[in-house]
């Protein structure tokens, strides 16, 4: 019995330290730009009510896929009588921002975008879909 709980523990400090070892990838290069996005799909109710931005991280594997997409800060602003918390943008923004991709690389790299909605014209069209956002790179970050 003693004999296996020293190799339990050996194993996991074996495991541990794999983990430990295992350096986060580096950043991409700034100016990287996706070769295809795809919107995020907000439900019908909420389009439009609020506008703002979501900064996204990720990694972009060597075969151009986004990999563990993360919002790191989110800034939200109501449009026409919207109030309160937005809900379901961080949502849709994430299963989004997982299908797009980037041109192929040698090795996996850190990347960050902000994910950008819109509301086409001065209050006309709070509560219509325009599907506006914009995937802009960030300058020199990643």
């Amino acid at each position: 019995m003693r004999t296996i709980c020293n190799l339990v523990v050996l194993f996991l400090g074996i495991t541990l330290g794999a983990c430990a070892a295992a350096e986060p990838p580096p950043a991409c290069s700034s100016g990287l730009t996706p070769t295809s996005t795809v919107p995020p799909k907000l439900p019908p109710r909420l389009h439009n009510e609020f506008s703002g931005k979501a900064q996204v991280s990720f990694v972009i594997s060597p075969a151009g896929q986004v990999q563990s997409p993360v919002i790191v800060s989110a800034e939200w602003h109501p449009v026409g009588h919207s109030a309160g918390q937005p809900i379901g943008y961080n949502e849709a923004i994430l299963p989004a921002v997982a299908q797009w991709r980037y041109p192929h690389r040698q090795h996996a790299c850190r990347h960050q975008v902000p994910v950008e909605f819109q509301v086409e014209g001065a209050g006309t069209t709070a509560g219509r879909s325009n599907n506006s956002f914009k995937p802009t790179p960030l300058r020199g970050a990643a």
